[in-house]
C-alpha cells in the first residue's frame, strides 16, 4: 500500500488535517474521501485540495478525531480496483 501521510492527532486536528499527499494520489478539487480501516467501518470525509496540500475537514472528521486524539494516523492511497483508501490508527497509552 502506498502511503499518502501519517499524522500524530492532537486537538488542532479536530477541525482539519492538512496534509501533503506522498503518494500523488489525491485529485485536485473538493472530493468526498471514503475511508476505512478494517472495511467493517466506513467514514466519509470531506477533502479539497489547496495548492500542493490538501485538507480534510467537516464533522465525520471532527466526530472521528476526537476519540483518537493522541493515536497515530496513517492514510494508504487506493489500491487497483477499489473506490476508497485505507487508514491504521495506533492508539497510544497515556
Amino acid at each position: 500500500m502506498k502511503e499518502i501521510n501519517t499524522v500524530n492527532l492532537v486537538a488542532n486536528h479536530v477541525h482539519r488535517w492538512g496534509l501533503r499527499d506522498g503518494s500523488g494520489t489525491l485529485p485536485a478539487g473538493r472530493i468526498v474521501l471514503t475511508v476505512t480501516e478494517d472495511e467493517n467501518q466506513w467514514w466519509q470525509f470531506e477533502c479539497r485540495s489547496e495548492g500542493d496540500r490538501h485538507c480534510i475537514t467537516g464533522n465525520e472528521w471532527s466526530r472521528f478525531v476526537q476519540p483518537r486524539i493522541n493515536a497515530m494516523l496513517t492514510l494508504y492511497a487506493q489500491q487497483d480496483g477499489e473506490n476508497f483508501h485505507r487508514m491504521k490508527v495506533i492508539m497510544r497509552r497515556n
